[in-house]
């Protein structure tokens, strides 16, 4: 079902590549994306094989159930507020009260973060409730087999390489995941070695499933244009009700990033320095804007990067501006 290969990072935890061969050795025939999936490797820690990958293949989902899928620091917890919110009549008081990984639980966060008597598959298990808000940053080909067998709801949420790539740099080394200078994280990054990538892949797969009925693919950089317009469609998937402008409003003031920064539940950072070791200057929301790489990243690491987009997506004859507009 999985092959597995070791690899050396900048992690601080023994790192492989799965790839998902499926029961016949052909790939996951339950994902419907015709390619060579012998290309499609995954960069995780060496315990997924052990303890997670079968367990979350067989995770059993429900008809309601929707999934916020992204590459990391994408603006997962971003969109996690907007579709709880939705999902549960614009309940403010509750999501004021209460972290975002409380409401909608990470499917794979044991395997990122072991904590003794906590097993994150199980919590998503045994989640109460008529919908469940399920967050992984696994690719299509890893996540549970029965959301693509049973059509379940994913809303996915792409960010372009360089924001994601200087965002991933600073909490990694933050949460002391990763080791290693800026051109150290750079080559691993383009090189697939660092977790969740191929980056590339993690977006591309995705992106040509946006037209299937059970994924609303959006883009961080789409969000920060034009939020509303990404609410009244993210509505209409999930057949939410219309918003009155009242309402609309006040949704849209309460996803503002200054507010959910400034927000003792809304930002986890505070509560994540209670229960890990972080450093000092350790903030898991930073800037959240579109374009921050531009005074963090030089410009040989930035045209190290364009290069290495611009052939991937010479393969499937895109440019970046095809799924992220100008930015």
């Amino acid at each position: 079902m999985y092959a597995s290969r070791t690899i050396e990072s900048v992690a601080t935890v023994p790192m492989v590549q799965v790839e998902c061969r499926g029961p016949n050795g052909s790939g996951p025939d339950w994902v419907p994306l015709k390619q060579d999936w012998n290309k499609r490797w995954c960069t995780l820690p060496a315990n997924y094989i052990e303890d997670f990958a079968g367990r979350i293949d067989a995770f059993e989902t429900r008809e309601s159930d929707v999934f916020v899928v992204t590459f990391m620091k994408s603006g997962t917890t971003w969109m996690q507020e907007l579709a709880w919110l939705l999902l549960n009549d614009l309940d403010f008081e509750g999501a004021k009260s209460s972290y975002p990984f409380h409401r909608s639980p990470f499917l794979e966060y044991s395997l990122i973060n072991p904590v003794n008597g906590m097993d994150s598959v199980a919590m998503c298990n045994q989640i109460q409730g008529n919908t469940r808000l399920i967050k992984s940053h696994l690719p299509a080909q890893l996540l549970p087999r029965q959301i693509w067998k049973e059509g379940r709801k994913i809303i996915y949420v792409a960010r372009n390489p360089k924001d994601v790539l200087v965002s991933s740099y600073h909490q990694m080394k933050g949460l002391a995941y990763a080791n290693g200078s800026w051109d150290e994280f750079v080559d691993q990054f383009v090189t697939d070695k660092i977790i969740y990538s191929s980056f590339w892949a993690h977006i591309i797969d995705f992106y040509r499933m946006r037209n299937e009925e059970n994924v609303f693919f959006v883009t961080y950089e789409d969000m920060s244009r034009d939020l509303e317009n990404v609410v009244k469609r993210l509505s209409l998937f999930l057949d939410c009700k219309d918003l009155s402008v009242k309402e609309m409003e006040k949704l849209l003031k309460h996803l503002s990033f200054k507010n959910i920064k400034q927000s003792k539940f809304g930002n986890p950072t505070g509560f994540i320095k209670t229960v890990r070791k972080t450093t000092e200057d350790f903030e898991f929301m930073r800037r959240g804007i579109v374009g921050s790489f531009k005074d963090e990243l030089s410009l040989q690491h930035q045209d190290k990067i364009d290069k290495w987009t611009q052939s991937i997506l010479d393969e499937y004859g895109l440019i970046e501006s095809d799924i992220f507009g100008d930015f």
